[in-house]
């Protein structure tokens, strides 16, 4: 019988195919942040718990805010057993918090947000997103945790209104989480259909550390995750172009090398 227990206990034991990068802050404050890599969106619960409980080390009481970039809204509501399940995690435990993320979260990476959610890993949500026929897909959402608080849940269409009701909320703390299938402008569509990009100049506009809201997210920033889904992208090609993107807009050489640094603070 295979033993599942982790062949090194002291190992954070991040999920599959994963990577990640210590970096000093983005706002230049003397401190440093983490980013982490991934194929499945689901995984980013695992970064999302491991640094609310580092944060939570170092500050006590603390609430962080997630704002995702995804094409998808991906809030799938945990349903009775798995919100059973997600209060008998040990989410002090690496290993087992690694385990869930890539075998028990829904494969459809569409559970792991409104899952932080009811463990309070995250506080409230903000996302830009595409997903939505009806209007009433874009009204607000609101999710009591495991412990009886309410959390809201926020939908945008557009980088402007997003940026709007950021800077007039009193957010001190947030999780910076991009999908990548975001910089497609069409998604679950048929085999025959062919994907439809945002414009390269488009995207720098919106992760430029000279945009406002970047900066202003920047400043608040625990942690980045971002989700190669190349199933959404148009293949792996298509991921690794947008991550390509990001790393020349923002950093001096590609994530996973020793020593990243912010292009911006140079």
């Amino acid at each position: 019988m295979v033993n599942y227990n982790p062949h090194n206990k002291y190992s954070k034991s991040y999920p599959p195919n994963s990577i990640h990068n210590f970096l000093g802050h983005p706002s230049g404050i003397n401190t440093s942040v983490q980013i982490g890599l991934f194929n499945h969106h689901r995984f980013a619960f695992y970064y999302w718990n491991l640094w609310k409980n580092e944060s939570l080390k170092e500050n006590g009481k603390i609430d962080i805010d997630l704002i995702s970039y995804d094409w998808h809204q991906d809030l799938v509501y945990p349903q009775e057993s798995c919100k059973k399940e997600l209060t008998n995690l040990d989410t002090k435990n690496s290993f087992e918090i690694s385990f869930f993320s890539s075998y028990r979260l829904n494969s459809l990476n569409d559970s792991h947000i409104m899952s932080a959610v009811y463990l309070d890993i995250v506080n409230d949500v903000w996302i830009l997103c595409r997903q939505g026929k009806f209007e009433q897909d874009w009204k607000d959402e609101y999710l009591d945790d495991y412990k009886g608080k309410k959390h809201t849940i926020r939908k945008f269409k557009t980088e402007e209104s997003l940026q709007k009701a950021l800077f007039l909320s009193k957010i001190k703390n947030v999780f910076f989480d991009i999908d990548l299938d975001y910089f497609t402008l069409n998604n679950n569509i048929e085999p025959k259909d062919k994907y439809k990009y945002m414009k390269d100049s488009e995207i720098k506009n919106l992760l430029s550390c000279d945009n406002i809201l970047i900066q202003w997210i920047f400043e608040r920033l625990n942690g980045i995750t971002i989700a190669l889904e190349p199933e959404h992208t148009g293949g792996i090609s298509k991921s690794f172009k947008y991550l390509s993107s990001i790393e020349k807009l923002w950093f001096d050489k590609p994530l996973g090398n020793f020593d990243v640094q912010w292009k911006h603070l140079k």
